[in-house]
């Protein structure tokens, strides 16, 4: 389950740990927590970091593309970002929500990234995963007359 902003606010409850890992089969992973500290979750290092996603534009591509942004970018990072981008092997990212006391996992999304840009300052990279409800020829597009059930998605 995802919460929104409203929800947690609304509930008075603790913001969930959210963790950004990047991996690549021939270069490595990458692990950032979002937070003022590093973060050991399920025995393994994360590394402190601010990161921003942004959401995704309306259109009839079948592909849902998101925005990442990693600022803060160290020495290190830097250099295996770089590497990232040149790349010609799959490289994908996955945002995971963990509970705040328990540390247990809530939601997990793993996304193909497909384009990257990168200062010295920070990294933006654009990831992509299949939009089935919107895509089209030569596959079925889902519509309240065939999926009545989309009625009732929010």
């Amino acid at each position: 389950m995802i919460y929104t902003l409203e929800e947690i606010y609304a509930s008075g409850g603790r913001l969930p740990i959210i963790t950004l890992v990047i991996t690549n089969e021939a270069i490595g992973t990458l692990r950032y927590v979002l937070g003022y500290e590093d973060l050991v979750l399920e025995g393994k290092t994360y590394r402190k970091s601010a990161f921003t996603v942004s959401m995704p534009e309306r259109s009839d591509s079948g592909f849902t593309d998101l925005s990442f942004g990693i600022d803060g970018v160290s020495g290190e990072a830097y250099e295996y970002m770089k590497e990232v981008i040149r790349s010609q092997t799959s490289t994908f990212i996955t945002v995971t929500q963990w509970h705040y006391a328990v540390h247990s996992k809530l939601s997990e999304i793993t996304l193909s990234i497909t384009g990257g840009r990168i200062t010295r300052e920070s990294a933006t990279f654009t990831a992509s995963f299949c939009d089935m409800l919107n895509l089209e020829f030569p596959r079925l597009r889902y519509t309240a007359t065939n999926a009545p059930g989309l009625k009732y998605v929010a």
